[in-house]
């Protein structure tokens, strides 16, 4: 593996606590992110990690509803790996397992003024609506499958 490759592959329970503590580590972006959900996730097949060097470096955790959705409820990269490819490795391989199984759009909500918005257009996402959160604005991306 050379210095800028990584793997995708699909978390284990064995990968909780490094998820978890990278989900910790961006508590301001992704608000408190809970164990028990994570491990549901794991066990349900609906988390992927990025991994470099046997070390998870980076995760995206989601849901594929019964219609033809899919919802990504959070994606976090360790921030000496960010603008690396591995953030938009994570979407594009959520993207293709999406697609395989029928479904049409990724959705995700975030806070209005998240700095990972940019990230979020560049990689095809599309403002559909913005809407009143609990504490602040947040905004409704789409991805097309």
């Amino acid at each position: 593996m050379s210095e800028s490759e990584f793997d995708i592959r699909r978390a284990t329970q064995t990968d909780l606590d490094t998820i978890k503590e990278l989900a910790d580590s961006h508590k301001h972006e992704l608000g408190f992110v809970l164990r028990p959900a994570l491990a549901r996730s794991i066990a349900r097949e609906e988390l992927l990690v990025a991994e470099k060097h046997a070390s998870v470096i980076g995760f995206v955790e989601y849901h594929h509803r019964q219609d033809e959705q899919t919802t990504l409820y959070h994606i976090a990269v360790a921030p000496e790996h960010r603008e690396t490819g591995v953030g938009e490795a994570l979407i594009n391989t959520l993207r293709a397992e999406a697609r395989s199984l029928g479904k049409r759009v990724i959705q995700l909500k975030c806070p209005a003024d998240l700095p990972a918005r940019s990230f979020y257009e560049h990689i095809g996402f599309h403002l559909i609506r913005k809407k009143p959160g609990r504490n602040r604005a947040l905004i409704v991306f789409v991805l097309f499958t």
